[in-house]
């Protein structure tokens, strides 16, 4: 364990990964210390409301850009990977429009249908929402693909402490669940413009190249994208935010609150950090596809360093997860300690997993994330069913999809194994700027 963690802090990967983690971990340090004053701001309830809007705009982010903004890292010309960031904002915004006016048309039966009618302002705020994750997302891949690390350490920062700052304000003011909500839109709407401004100063020559023919031949190009990454992320989604979902039509607003907070508090931090590491891995086993090597070696590589950073928080959650929940926010939020506990292994095997699945998308395997989507969210479904069966409760229904989610990413982790192991017999390709 000793020299997993001496070697995490040598070489080029490990200090790019130590620079987004610098900046994960100033990020996560301003929401847990506002954490414990917001869960006494706020009730369950309104973190409910939020839990709900985070859903909504999780699901429909998948469908926003395309999926073409992963397709940034793929060429070998940069100024290819400028269009396909072009195509994928001008889909984001014409996607984000249309979602705008259903919201205008449906937004009531929208909200009566997720069975939380005070959802219904807050439709008219999800198509911006939207908006600003599709603009950030193909910055983040444009800077990912510059090694502009630093620039994505900022906007987590920002963000981080725009959200803060913004529901704290607003609920000092007791606004309700608004506070919440407001403040995580604001908090994403002052980070994507600060990457935008310092994406720009860093790459002037952004924009330049725009072609719409070039558009056009990229979108075919890598077809795939939209083809099988949209169906996938859409359901990805879906099965990411079917539990919070459900738990609120199930088992009410205050349920949907502790588990809302359980998530905020334990896999929000760990999801950063996961993600910091595989924001870098992503760029250097794309590298080594390039090349036609080292991509067993860095995937290994990269499996040990996400082991020996999850193993040591995971272990102190699982024994002692509801009473550091009720000393940190008070004994009310005891039962969302309890829900963290239970959901220790799906955290732990997601954290692992989720970065080093990248290496399907980089290898093109878009039809095996698919189907690997389709089936989690097949099985997640037949766990809400059988609620209806047999009047699971919700700590029951928690393990159940807890088991799901912990079997898929084991299935989606060998075969990421597989993929890097098949990119070393790849030909080497060569990089043009």
């Amino acid at each position: 364990m000793l020299n997993s963690v001496r070697v995490f802090f040598q070489g080029e990967f490990n200090r790019n990964v130590v620079t987004l983690m610098t900046g994960t971990g100033l990020a996560q340090l301003i929401p847990l210390a506002v954490t414990p004053i917001l869960s006494r701001l706020y009730p369950p309830e309104q973190f409910g409301v939020l839990a709900l809007f985070v859903s909504v705009v999780s699901s429909l982010s998948a469908l926003a850009t395309g999926r073409y903004e992963f397709a940034i890292m793929l060429p070998r010309k940069d100024v290819d990977a400028t269009n396909i960031a072009a195509m994928s904002i001008t889909i984001n915004l014409i996607v984000s429009v249309a979602l705008f006016a259903v919201a205008c048309i449906f937004g009531k039966s929208i909200s009566n249908a997720l069975g939380n009618e005070s959802m219904s302002i807050w439709l008219y705020v999800v198509p911006l929402a939207v908006f600003l994750n599709g603009i950030y997302a193909n910055l983040k891949y444009w800077s990912n693909r510059h090694k502009l690390y630093f620039l994505m350490a900022h906007r987590q920062v920002l963000q981080s402490g725009g959200t803060s700052a913004v529901q704290l304000g607003l609920g000092l003011l007791r606004v309700g669940a608004g506070g919440l909500v407001t403040g995580s839109v604001a908090g994403q709407a002052l980070a994507t413009g600060m990457m935008a401004g310092m994406v720009r100063r860093h790459c002037p020559h952004f924009w330049r190249g725009i072609d719409r023919r070039k558009m056009l031949a990229l979108a075919k190009r890598y077809r795939s994208c939209p083809q099988y990454l949209v169906p996938a992320h859409t359901l990805g989604a879906v099965s990411v935010q079917l539990p919070t979902i459900f738990i609120n039509a199930a088992f009410g607003l205050a349920a949907s609150g502790f588990f809302m907070l359980a998530e905020r508090v334990i896999g929000m931090p760990l999801s950063l950090i996961s993600g910091s590491i595989g924001d870098v891995f992503r760029q250097e086993i794309n590298d080594a596809f390039l090349a036609g090597n080292r991509c067993r070696e860095i995937f290994i590589s990269t499996l040990k360093k996400l082991v020996a950073v999850a193993t040591p928080p995971f272990v102190v959650l699982l024994f002692f997860a509801p009473s550091l929940f009720s000393l940190v926010f008070g004994e009310k939020w005891r039962v969302a300690g309890e829900y963290a506990r239970l959901m220790c292994p799906m955290f732990y095997l997601r954290f692992i997993s989720n970065p080093l699945s990248l290496v399907a998308i980089i290898a093109q395997k878009n039809r095996f994330e698919f189907w690997w989507q389709v089936g989690m969210l097949l099985f997640l479904m037949i766990v809400a069913a059988t609620h209806y069966l047999i009047r699971l409760d919700v700590k029951m229904y928690i393990a159940g999809f807890v088991i799901i989610y912990s079997v898929f990413d084991l299935a989606n982790l060998f075969a990421s194994y597989k993929f890097a192991c098949d990119g070393d017999l790849r030909k080497p390709v060569s990089r043009a700027p």
